[in-house]
């Protein structure tokens, strides 16, 4: 079994397409998302995630994220809460009604005007997160995503729509954890 490239060779080639992934992002789009949603910090609104698969673990990390290391230098603490998380409920309501509803019936349960709502997801067409970025903009949510491929359905529904344009899902989801990284220090460093 002959290996085309050296291990060096090929985690060299890796990282190179990794930087070059993230180093495409559009700054101006997650400049304009994060103020939209430092605003929803401000009025003490509701930020909740969703993702399904390792961007579910992701969209975790982020709620939890925002909660402990987002505080503002003078002491704002954000609400944050991903419905990736209770994994219970969303299996009720998958049993019940169908996957498809497992984030919008939380949404209706918890959300209200003036929230935000950020989906991750490398493709940006998975039925429950399309129906609820829907379910959030007919609440009057403001909505993000950090997406991967061409931006699928839900880049045309979102206020914000961040795209990695890449179809290999490694680099999407490590780019998406940059971004949350990113997003988790504006609010730390952001007192508006």
């Amino acid at each position: 079994e002959i290996f085309p490239m050296s291990y060096d060779e090929k985690i060299s080639l890796w990282l190179k397409e990794a930087a070059t992934l993230i180093g495409e992002i559009d700054v101006g789009t997650i400049s304009e998302a994060s103020r939209a949603l430092i605003e929803v910090r401000e009025i003490k609104g509701t930020i909740f995630f969703a993702g399904n698969g390792g961007s579910a673990s992701t969209a975790n990390h982020l709620a939890l994220d925002l909660q402990k290391a987002g505080i503002s230098p003078i002491g704002i603490r954000p609400k944050a809460i991903s419905l990736s998380e209770n994994i219970g409920l969303i299996t009720a309501w998958a049993n019940d009604e169908s996957f498809d509803v497992v984030f919008e019936k939380q949404l209706e349960a918890l959300g209200k005007e003036g929230d935000a709502l950020l989906i991750i997801s490398v493709s940006g067409s998975s039925p429950n997160l399309v129906n609820a970025v829907s379910k959030a903009k007919e609440m009057g949510m403001t909505t993000v995503g950090f997406l991967g491929k061409d931006g699928g359905v839900c880049k045309d529904l979102l206020d914000y729509p961040i795209v990695l344009n890449s179809w290999d899902y490694g680099w999407v989801e490590s780019g998406h954890v940059v971004l949350h990284h990113i997003l988790t220090n504006i609010f730390h460093e952001t007192s508006e």
